[in-house]
């Protein structure tokens, strides 16, 4: 069976998908961890297992790492799904502002990681939902500034991969606007995965079964 690999967002862990995947007992999967998070060390060059075929789902910073990575191996990618997942920033002077701010962002998470957590979440886009800070905390602020300030907006040229799937929450208005073609989950904001995961695993049961036919 093909298997499905799930890459978490941004202060997320492997551990953000049990919700999603207590849904979807039988299929093959693997949750790898991104750079910079939990005890994985930063690294510029994000690999995957070398499996010749699989479906790759991103939430947003993993989202967009997918997005790179499905580039790069267009031949092993049967799906690809993208959760709030932003394809890039079209000029010049949003990505200048994006990065001038993220430096910011980073400077505060070294200085004081509980700090920036508050702000991190205390975003428009995460309202209505905060995600349990426990393992959150557990993050190494240098390792993580360094993920954050590699992958940030900033510096990522616009992506796009015709295979992909993109998905957003009802009430995030902010990626609606961006993709107003994309499946939207009701009663969700931009955490699609962790506020709604039966319907996305629906979506995902959708594809696992299509490949079985195949």
């Amino acid at each position: 069976m093909i298997p499905f690999v799930f890459l978490h967002g941004f202060l997320g862990t492997p551990l953000d998908w049990d919700p999603l995947l207590s849904h979807l007992p039988n299929i093959p999967y693997m949750t790898p961890e991104l750079p910079g998070h939990g005890k994985t060390p930063f690294t510029p060059h994000f690999s995957l297992p070398d499996i010749p075929k699989m479906h790759l789902v991103g939430y947003s910073m993993g989202g967009r790492i997918a997005m790179q990575y499905a580039l790069a191996h267009p031949e092993k990618i049967v799906s690809l799904t993208l959760l709030s997942a932003h394809c890039g920033l079209q000029n010049m002077e949003e990505k200048q502002q994006r990065l001038a701010s993220d430096l910011l962002l980073a400077e505060q998470m070294l200085c004081s990681f509980d700090d920036f957590l508050a702000t991190w979440y205390d975003q428009p886009i995460f309202a209505g939902f905060k995600p349990d800070m426990t393992q959150r905390k557990r993050h190494n602020p240098k390792e993580l500034a360094a993920s954050f300030l590699h992958y940030s907006l900033g510096k990522q040229p616009v992506l796009h991969f015709e295979k992909g799937v993109f998905v957003v929450g009802e009430r995030d208005t902010k990626y609606r606007a961006l993709y107003p073609k994309a499946q939207v989950i009701k009663n969700a904001g931009h955490m699609v995965h962790l506020e709604q995961p039966q319907q996305i695993a629906m979506l995902i049961q959708g594809y696992h079964d299509n490949s079985m036919d195949q």
